[in-house]
C-alpha cells in the first residue's frame, strides 16, 4: 500500500482541492447590501481595503429563496463561470502541453501554471491583450481533446435542486499515481491511476464505487459489480464533500473533452461576457470609477468566494 492509500491517521483530515471561478467585473460592488438579505451578507475587502465582493454566510444557503435572491443581486455587477477545482487545472495542464499545434503564443498553458500555483489564494489576471490569443487557444484545445479515444468519469448528482444545476458535478481523468480527494481519520476516497474512486479504511479497501446513498444515518455505497459498503455518516463524510449537498449520485464513464467541459466552457463564456459588455474598450472608465486604474485586466480567475 502506497502513500496514496495508507489508512488515515488520527486528527488527519483533508478537503477537496479549492474550487475556483473566472470573474469579469461587470461593475464596482455596490456599497448597500440587499435589504432582504443584508442580515445574511458580509463584506469582502482586498488588500488595500476596497470593498470587492458582498458573501453570503453559509447559513444563508439553507433557505433556497435567499440563494435565489444573492445571486440575482450579485450577478448584476458580478458575472462569474466555474472552472473546476485547482487539481482539475493541474490535470489540464498536462493535456494542454500535449498539444502542439496553434498554440504558439501558450497563454493557456501560463494562465494554468499561474492558476495552479495561487491555489486560488491569489487572483490570476488575464489582460486585454491576451483575450483574442485565449479565446483561440481554448478552441483548440477542445478540438484537440474531442477526437482523444481516451474516456473520464464524471459524477452525475441525482438530486439537482434550484441551487444546484443538472449534470456532471464533478470530472476527473485517470491520474497519474493514486490521488487522495478528501478523508478523515475514519475514511478516505482515493482516486486510483484506472480512474475509479476508491474509499480506504482502516480495515477495508472498497474499489470502484458507483453510486452513493447519503439520506439515511446509514450511508449506501455500490461498486461497479453490485457489491454495497454501508457507512456511518461520519465515515461517510468525505463522499460528502465531493458533492456538496448531494445525497445521492452515481458515477458514469464520459469522453476525454467532457471532463474539461466546465474549464474550457467557463474560460470561453467569462470572455464571451466581455464581449457582450464591450468590457475592453470600457476598461479604462471601468477602473477609474471602481478606483483600481493601472490594473490592466479583462478577467480574474480567482478562489471560489460567495459563502462568508
Amino acid at each position: 500500500m502506497n502513500a496514496g492509500t495508507r489508512p488515515p491517521v488520527d486528527a488527519w483530515i483533508q478537503l477537496p482541492p479549492r474550487e475556483l471561478v473566472a470573474v469579469v467585473q461587470r461593475y464596482p460592488a455596490p456599497d448597500i447590501p440587499l435589504a432582504s438579505i443584508r442580515h445574511l451578507l458580509r463584506p469582502l475587502h482586498d488588500e488595500r481595503g476596497r470593498l470587492v465582493d458582498w458573501l453570503l454566510f453559509g447559513s444563508g444557503f439553507e433557505d433556497t429563496e435567499a440563494v435565489v435572491q444573492y445571486r440575482t443581486w450579485r450577478a448584476t455587477w458580478r458575472y462569474e463561470r466555474p472552472i473546476g477545482s485547482v487539481a482539475h487545472l493541474d490535470w489540464l495542464r498536462a493535456e494542454v502541453a500535449a498539444v502542439e499545434h496553434d498554440l504558439d503564443d501558450r497563454i493557456l498553458d501560463r494562465l494554468l501554471d499561474a492558476a495552479v500555483a495561487s491555489g486560488g489564494e491569489r487572483p490570476v489576471r488575464v489582460r486585454p491583450d491576451e483575450v483574442a490569443g485565449l479565446r483561440a487557444e481554448l478552441a483548440t484545445v477542445r478540438l484537440a481533446l474531442s477526437v482523444e479515444e481516451r474516456h473520464g468519469w464524471g459524477i452525475v448528482d441525482d438530486m439537482p435542486s434550484t441551487t444546484r444545476g443538472h449534470g456532471l458535478a464533478r470530472t476527473w481523468a485517470a491520474p497519474p499515481s493514486d490521488l487522495v480527494l478528501a478523508g478523515t481519520p475514519t475514511s478516505s476516497v482515493v482516486l486510483r491511476p484506472d480512474g475509479r474512486l476508491t474509499i480506504v479504511r482502516p480495515d477495508e479497501v472498497f474499489e470502484g464505487v458507483a453510486a452513493a446513498d447519503l439520506r439515511h444515518d446509514t450511508v449506501v455505497v455500490l461498486d461497479d459489480s453490485g457489491s454495497s459498503l454501508r457507512l456511518t455518516q461520519d465515515e461517510a463524510r468525505p463522499l460528502g464533500w465531493l458533492v456538496p449537498r448531494s445525497l445521492r449520485w452515481h458515477v458514469r464513464q464520459v469522453p476525454l473533452v467532457v471532463v474539461w467541459a466546465l474549464t474550457l466552457g467557463g474560460l470561453t463564456d467569462a470572455l464571451d461576457a466581455l464581449d457582450a459588455l464591450d468590457a475592453l474598450d470600457a476598461l479604462d472608465e471601468f477602473e477609474a470609477l471602481s478606483g483600481r486604474a493601472g490594473t490592466g485586466e479583462a478577467m480574474v480567475i480567482v478562489g471560489d468566494a460567495g459563502v462568508a
